[in-house]
């Protein structure tokens, strides 16, 4: 052992504890301890990853948009009653389209020329790795991610910060998997578990990250199997994380939030109104990003440049609408820069309600905001730029929430008060996004979780759901499949399950002529049947004795064919079944064999010969479709 490395040494004792499990222990603490060890690592790595991406998004903001653009970013999380404050300079402002687009071709080369994987979101990468790559996620995308996701968000790129920490959390999952040498069904788990702990991280929300890293690659459906060891690595991604930047939730919510019931059943209709519009505008948000996605890849234009015209683009419309909206000191177009949380925070404060003391006005100024969130970051991920959307829906949500709580305070001002519009942006944060993403459930729970309150939980589910069932198939991840059924992942595993309903011996061929063990091989070959086999069963009175293979009977001399009987060549091959045995059972007997023909037995005292099943005949039933026989 001296001449192995200690890492080597290391993981050949992880594997050994993995494979033989610890002996006479319960199944529980067997799966216990598997699951640790596969899950507790990658929770380290995704937290301290989120931690080192926070810095690395902290320095490039300051940097690029306030060293360079000259603008005061707002931050979350400030005390209840603190005003969240954000400023810009011009005429330095005028250098943002420059920024942008710089920080867009930056990011291009490194994704040509490295990693193509970093473009775009990401989270589409990571559900294509789980449906199509058994859970395989290149390791260097992590570190790159991070790089191109602080430079596209830093330089003033519209969109979320989800993206680069799950991957970071996935593509270790993925390598912690192969490392320990684990299946490729282990390695699907593990990669999803790294992504939850890296989402769970960066949210500061450790039971709905877990969640989403098990229902985000489906739209009706999630994995079983990830939540457990989803939540162990959560805390641990969650508890890392916090050491570096506190335990405090993400968001401050607002005194009117805390309160034991901050809605009343007569608003929960209005609730249900936000919940169909989030819906509207969720479908118009992936129909927005979808379009723009294809007139980028459509356009003439080499692909490592294609961020820096994205970034270019979304830079001269925001800046536009600086000049053209200034009221709220520009709030409409700097919302739409970089994460925007700081300014869902001032939405939670009541802020933007003293931005004109006309309703109408203020109505018209979020809507333009929530529009231009919208366009900047399709123009900004669409392109390939490397952000999350995750983050923009969240402010989007919250722009749209806070535009119709503003709505209701005007047109019912006895129903909904001023101070009650904070709710309706919370709550529009979940339903936006839980619908396009088809995770409601772990929205739900993240955003309970990111404000740190229970107790809109009632009105958020109702608006949630609504919006999840009014959104149909329109989703933003298009990488995501209906079900479990529908992932090319689990298509093996479905075929097993259902091969497992059928018995061998409904499709089993029982019309081959055997040869009696007396016979010669003379008598054997001159049966016009047996030169159609290649092996064939040695049955007298339907008693089996076993198989004889055609290669052995003509390989006898004509001298020895007279004397040398069939008994004399048999020989009884390891793959046999019980007539019990399902598909699935002989199918695997002949895999373990390394055959293409099983025989099937009967259960009795008597090894009595029922049939044989061949490979061809169960690839003939998977490719005619699985079904129950009796």
């Amino acid at each position: 052992m001296q001449g192995i490395p200690k890492e080597r040494r290391l993981f050949k004792g992880l594997r050994s504890v993995l494979e033989t499990g610890m002996g006479p222990w319960p199944s529980i603490y067997r799966n216990l301890l598997h699951w640790s060890i596969i899950a507790l690592p990658i929770g380290v790595i995704a937290g301290l990853g989120a931690a080192g991406f926070m810095f690395l998004w902290q320095e490039s903001t300051d940097f690029f948009l306030g060293y360079i653009v000259g603008i005061n970013y707002p931050e979350p999380g400030g005390p209840v009653g603190s005003i969240v404050t954000w400023s810009s300079s011009s005429p330095r402002i005028l250098l943002l389209p420059l920024v942008m687009g710089a920080g867009g071709l930056i990011v291009g080369l490194i994704a040509e020329r490295f990693a193509p994987e970093i473009e775009g979101h990401g989270t589409d990468e990571s559900i294509r790795a789980f449906h199509q790559k058994a859970g395989k996620v290149r390791t260097r995308v992590a570190p790159l991610k991070m790089i191109a996701t602080a430079i596209t968000l830093g330089t003033g790129g519209s969109g979320g910060r989800e993206g680069p920490t799950a991957q970071i959390g996935s593509s270790f999952g993925s390598w912690w998997a192969d490392t320990l040498h684990l299946s490729s069904k282990e390695r699907r788990i593990s990669m999803a578990v790294g992504l939850g702990a890296g989402v769970s991280a960066i949210f500061k929300a450790p039971l709905g990250g877990a969640i989403y890293g098990a229902e985000i690659f489906y739209m009706t459906d999630f994995e079983p199997e990830v939540i457990f060891p989803s939540i162990m690595a959560s805390v641990v991604s969650y508890s890392i994380f916090g050491v570096f930047y506190g335990f405090n939730p993400l968001f401050t919510a607002p005194s009117a939030v805390l309160t034991s019931v901050p809605w009343s059943v007569e608003q929960l209709p209005l609730y249900a109104i936000l919940g169909a519009l989030c819906a509207v505008v969720g479908v118009g948000f992936v129909l927005i990003f979808r379009h723009t996605q294809m007139l980028f890849q459509s356009a003439p234009i080499s692909r490592r440049y294609l961020p820096a015209f994205g970034g270019l683009a979304a830079g001269a419309v925001v800046l536009a609408f600086y000049y053209l909206s200034p009221w709220g000191n520009h709030i409409v177009a700097l919302s739409s820069l970089n994460v925007g949380y700081g300014f869902v925070q001032a939405i939670m404060f009541g802020e933007f309600t003293s931005i004109s003391s006309l309703l109408p006005v203020l109505v018209v100024v979020l809507a333009l905001a929530m529009v231009l969130r919208m366009i900047a970051t399709s123009f900004t991920v669409a392109s390939g730029g490397s952000a999350g959307l995750f983050g923009t829906s969240v402010v989007v949500g919250a722009l749209l929430g806070s535009t119709v709580g503003v709505a209701f305070a005007a047109l019912f001002p006895g129903l909904v008060q001023t101070d009650e519009i904070s709710v309706f942006a919370i709550v529009g944060m979940m339903a936006f996004f839980g619908g396009i993403s088809k995770a409601p459930l772990a929205v739900l729970v993240m955003v309970v979780e990111m404000v740190a309150s229970y107790s809109i939980l009632i009105p958020a589910m109702l608006s949630i759901f609504i919006a999840y069932a009014a959104t149909g198939k329109y989703h933003i991840y298009a990488e995501q499949v209906d079900t479990r059924l529908d992932s090319p992942s689990h298509r093996d595993e479905a075929i097993d399950f259902a091969l497992r309903g059928i018995r061998a011996v409904s499709i089993m061929d029982t019309k081959i002529a055997p040869l009696d063990p007396h016979l010669t091989v003379a008598q054997a070959l001159s049966d016009p049947a047996v030169e159609r086999e290649e092996v064939i069963p040695v049955i007298r009175d339907g008693v089996w004795y076993g198989m004889v293979r055609m290669a052995d009977l003509t390989r006898v001399s004509s001298e020895e064919a007279e004397t040398t009987t069939v008994y004399d060549l048999l020989s009884v091959p390891a793959a046999v079944v019980s007539e019990e045995a399902s598909v699935a059972e002989a199918y695997q007997a002949m895999v373990t064999h390394s055959t293409d023909v099983v025989v099937i037995i009967s259960t009795g005292v008597e090894m009595r010969f029922r049939g044989l099943l061949t490979q061809a005949r169960v690839l003939g039933l998977i490719e005619r479709g699985v079904t129950h026989h009796d």
